[in-house]
């Protein structure tokens, strides 16, 4: 019955398309013309579609503006979207579809017939084995997408037709083996592609640089996930030590090699401008975006200046990783005035805080000569009161009008293998003060806040209790990584690959202080006993009124 529904499930994959636009094309795997395969040009066009695939914004008309972080504990969705597409795995709430759920197998069919003829070319040009690392190197994302989805997987390195029964009946491998034939497929891509200033298209297509960064990334989330996850039955065959160092070794890479480095300006407002550019060429901390111009493609992000920030609402407990401007955390720093009165949350604070949350004075949106305030929280769309204004572009181009505004999407950038190698030389238990120097401190320079001192780390009395201890210092950079990386879609990775579940069963995460000028805005939301908004109060289904995740079957996907 098993192998059945797999065969099922996998001819699903192949045959069905996930998004309308493909629909109308021709498969990838049915190219018709002899002399396709004939030229470095042939590669090039046959992934273009793959890039086409790529993760960005909405695009759609009238949609919102989220954050790739909502449904974790740093972002609520609006409350008109509770319990629809956004419900969070947090709650172990996961509803299984008739058909796909995920186990989509089209994007690997397509790469696989594309490595199996990529061969034929016989026309010789410089670009024809980056095309073939760049194909590995989808290959590798696709199948860690599954991987975090799902753990064990079938390895398929052929496009599958019926006749093969090996694959069709066959078993899945273990997610260690998957582990490593993602990692071998990105070191294929590493030995065969240019480095991105070596590219035309520097910062839109893959380089050897974005493969180096995206090992890092996986083996960073593959060896924290093993090492925490040991012993439970989401643990692998190792205890993550391996793929650490592979990670620490991969980043430090991306650094050595002087490619990229971070951008540096006036500290009140250079992490707010690097979030919010229409084009990203030539930036010297961004590997690779992904572009939106709608007269050239027809696509845009509709970032709706109009409306900004669509509800989207930012958590107490975000608010609260910020330290505060002495590099003290929040219950224990003097400067901290208190969450009580909305308008007054970032005074005193990182400065990555005023540069990421809304307070009533922010410049929503100028139009010619026109300049529109924020003046409160759109209560009704936002349960928290905390809006976010990362990635926002403020001027309004009368030639598009407000709705229609090219802003581009960051995928990699030289800050998350800063934040990476950091991370990794903790785990391993390496971590010294140079590292330090040359990864977070770097960050915290960037924006004039003190640096991280080892041995003379004040210890969070809010620490999360993610039911297991913790050094200081790893406390420490998994605090950074929410204060740089907010909003860029690693949140929920990192909570599934720590195991940190006890942070979040059993409790809410709330918002800002419900005071009276916020019920003069909305007198009908929800506040808990202490006076704090509580959008989820009647949402949740666990413990205490809080989240109900499983530990024992929710950090995976069911088929």
């Amino acid at each position: 019955m098993k192998k059945l529904l797999w065969i099922i499930i996998l001819f699903s994959g192949i045959f069905l398309y996930s998004c309308e636009d493909l629909l109308d094309r021709t498969p990838l795997d049915q190219i018709s013309d002899p002399d396709f395969w004939s030229s470095e040009a042939d590669l090039q066009l046959y992934l273009n579609r793959l890039y086409d695939g790529i993760e960005g914004w909405w695009v759609s008309g009238g949609g919102k503006a989220p954050t790739y972080d909502t449904g974790t504990d740093l972002v609520l969705p609006p409350p008109n979207v509770y319990g629809d597409d956004w419900t969070p795995r947090l709650d172990g709430v996961v509803q299984i579809p008739a058909s796909g759920g995920g186990w989509n197998w089209t994007n690997i069919r397509n790469i696989n017939y594309f490595l199996e003829n990529a061969d034929r070319v016989e026309e010789g040009g410089d670009m024809v084995d980056h095309y073939i690392g760049e194909g590995y190197l989808f290959r590798a994302g696709y199948y860690f997408e599954l991987l975090k989805k799902f753990g064990d997987l079938p390895i398929i390195t052929k496009p599958v037709s019926t006749d093969d029964e090996d694959i069709l009946y066959g078993s899945r491998n273990s997610r260690t083996e998957v582990t490593d034939f993602i990692l071998g497929d990105i070191d294929m891509a590493i030995s065969k592609m240019k480095y991105g200033h070596e590219l035309t298209a520097h910062g839109t297509r893959y380089s050897k640089d974005i493969a180096l960064l995206f090992k890092a990334r996986v083996a960073l989330y593959v060896g924290t996930w093993e090492k925490y996850h040991q012993g439970t039955v989401f643990g692998g065959d190792t205890d993550g030590s391996g793929y650490l160092q592979q990670a620490a070794n991969a980043a430090k890479q991306v650094i050595d090699d002087g490619n990229y480095s971070l951008v540096t300006g006036d500290t009140s407002n250079v992490y707010a401008e690097l979030f919010n550019k229409v084009d990203y060429t030539g930036n010297p901390e961004v590997l690779f975006f992904k572009h939106f111009d709608r007269e050239t493609y027809g696509s845009d992000f509709s970032n709706q200046l109009w409306n900004w920030p669509n509800g989207y609402g930012l958590t107490q407990d975000l608010t609260r990783y910020y330290l505060c401007s002495d590099g003290l955390p929040t219950d224990v720093s003097p400067l901290f005035v208190g969450d009580s009165i909305f308008s007054l949350v970032d005074v005193n604070r990182d400065p990555r805080l005023v540069q990421t949350i809304m307070i009533p004075g922010d410049i929503r949106r100028i139009e010619g000569t026109d300049t529109t305030y924020y003046d409160n929280p759109d209560l009704y769309n936002c349960g928290t009161g905390y809006e976010s204004q990362k990635f926002r572009h403020i001027i309004v181009d009368p030639a598009v009008g407000v709705m229609n505004h090219n802003v581009d999407y960051i995928l990699f950038r030289f800050a998350e293998a800063l934040l990476i190698y950091a991370e990794a030389r903790a785990e391993l238990g390496l971590l010294t003060q140079d590292d330090v120097d040359l990864t977070i401190n770097k960050l915290r320079d960037r924006v004039g806040m003190p640096h991280m001192v080892l041995g003379s780390i004040t210890p969070d009395p809010n620490w999360p209790d993610y039911g297991y201890p913790l050094s200081d210092e790893l406390y420490e950079i998994r605090r950074e990584r929410v204060t740089e990386l907010y909003g860029e879609g690693f949140r929920f990775d990192d909570l599934m690959r720590w195991m940190a579940h006890n942070y979040w069963v059993g409790k809410r995460f709330i918002g800002t202080y419900y005071t009276e000028e916020l019920k003069e805005v909305d007198p009908n939301m929800l506040a808990n006993e202490d006076g704090y908004l509580d959008p989820l109060m009647n949402s949740l289904n666990g413990p205490n009124g809080g989240y109900g995740f499983n530990p024992d079957k929710d950090y995976l996907l069911p088929l």
